[in-house]
């Protein structure tokens, strides 16, 4: 599983792009950084776009990358781009982005041969996408949202990925019914431990809290840290070091990419 990192900051500003990661080429998994991180042949080979929820952040290059691609699709036999997400994601979608006012309609567009499409996703239930196999479930965030696991058919390639979350109890119970043991986990640190209180009521995670969310874990994957607010970005890295002790983490970098 091929991993790139498009865009991992909680803030955006220069050198600092939205949270957006590329799995195999194809695959998104939310889309806040898309079309400034990829060049017009890259972007259209994607196939998948896997939404967490429906902040800004994450979503608005879908806009872009919908107008980028018309040439792909007018008078062309392609399937259109598939957009996962629970059902009240995909409609706010529908009903505040692509709804004509603000941006056109890309599931109607072109008549023939759309370059959008919804497709919800029922919590816990696995759906297949090239070689990998996708499961969503709810997290506390925003409105509906949740996070992802992907895996290989064996389970020996997997990752899992929050999106932006709070303190969120059956996330983790999720993760450890898994039918594998999980390696690698991709999740937040929002704010520095003394902005507990704004993290709470935003349903974010600090370095401590994130500390006592990884211990609802029965397994120790790599932690993958994204999310950081760019302003307190030194301190919460000072934090991680002290608070994830005994863990294996890695601070995502925009512009790298792994294997999974």
């Amino acid at each position: 599983m091929f991993f790139r990192v498009l865009g991992c900051s909680g803030s955006d500003l220069p050198g600092h792009h939205l949270t957006s990661f590329l799995v195999d080429d194809t695959i998104l998994l939310d889309a806040g950084s898309v079309t400034s991180a990829l060049d017009l042949a890259q972007q259209s080979r994607i196939t998948d776009i896997f939404v967490t929820h429906a902040h800004l952040d994450h979503i608005k290059d879908i806009l872009f990358l919908a107008d980028n691609l018309i040439e792909f699709f007018s008078g062309k036999n392609r399937p259109p781009v598939r957009i996962h997400g629970l059902p009240e994601v995909l409609k706010s979608i529908a009903d505040h982005l692509l709804n004509d006012t603000i941006w056109p309609d890309f599931t109607v567009i072109p008549e023939q041969a759309p370059v959008l499409a919804y497709h919800p996703l029922v919590p816990g239930t696995v759906i297949q996408v090239g070689d990998l196999q996708v499961a969503t479930c709810p997290v506390n965030h925003a409105r509906a949202a949740s996070g992802f696991v992907l895996w290989s058919e064996d389970g020996k390639h997997n990752v899992a990925y929050t999106g932006d979350t709070g303190s969120n109890g059956p996330w983790w119970d999720f993760l450890n019914a898994l039918p594998f043991p999980l390696t690698n986990l991709i999740t937040e640190a929002s704010f520095p431990n003394s902005m507990e209180e704004l993290a709470r009521i935003s349903k974010h995670l600090t370095p401590k809290l994130l500390r006592a969310e990884l211990e609802r874990l029965t397994v120790r994957p790599k932690i993958h840290i994204y999310h950081m607010k760019s302003p307190f970005s030194a301190q919460i890295q000072e934090e991680l070091q002290r608070d994830l002790a005994g863990y294996t983490y890695h601070l995502l970098r925009e512009k790298e990419s792994f294997y999974f």
